[in-house]
């Protein structure tokens, strides 16, 4: 092959060269502690519209440009949701105040009968004044924790007011495009420093 046509076909070759250079130098090779999704690609998290505890209705693109996290729990837990929210807000606590400005923790009731705005109000915000609790009809909490994945049901029941509600621990993960990327299972938030790095790669 002539020098000459070897020197045109690399040159023409040149851009998509460059274009796969580039791409391979791109690519985040950051490895989160919160799980991610089986999907290759980040997923849209699933839309919904409530009512926060200051009697405002909030809906997930309300959020839109902030990392989201969301858990799943109800004010008169005993331990587990005391303790994610207690694991939540050290996490907040150790972002810097331009960061915090961009997070939103969001409680999402499981005891919808119990759990009026006020109640909600002094609970979430026991944890941090920034924290959303959120509430609508046992109807729409049904359905948002379907979309979610998220189990709950009555239990240790004495009476129509005195019972316990076991429910899915999980705390679900959005980043600033409204996209679930990462979920962290009972427990898993208790690591504030891990968790804190996370949270600041969603935010680049």
């Amino acid at each position: 092959m002539p020098r000459r046509v070897i020197w045109i076909t690399l040159i023409a070759g040149l851009p998509l060269l460059l274009a796969i250079a580039a791409f391979f130098l791109s690519r985040d090779t950051y490895q989160p502690y919160g799980t991610r999704l089986l999907n290759i690609r980040p997923v849209e998290a699933n839309q919904f519209t409530l009512t926060a505890h200051d009697g405002s209705s909030k809906s997930l693109t309300d959020f839109q440009g902030k990392v989201v996290l969301i858990f799943f729990g109800f004010v008169n837990c005993p331990d587990v949701c005391p303790t994610t929210l207690l694991e939540l807000s050290k996490v907040y606590k150790a972002l810097t105040p331009a960061e915090q400005a961009q997070v939103q923790v969001l409680l999402i009731s499981v005891d919808p009968e119990r759990d009026t705005l006020e109640k909600l109000r002094d609970y979430v915000t026991f944890f941090s004044p920034s924290f959303l609790g959120l509430t609508g009809s046992p109807e729409q909490i049904a359905e948002v924790a379907k979309k979610y994945g998220v189990f709950y049901q009555k239990s240790a029941i004495k009476s129509p007011t005195e019972y316990n509600v076991d429910h899915t621990a999980t705390v679900f993960a959005l980043d600033p495009k409204g996209q679930l990327r990462l979920v962290y299972g009972n427990g898993k938030a208790a690591e504030t420093e891990r968790v804190v790095r996370d949270v600041r790669w969603l935010l680049r």
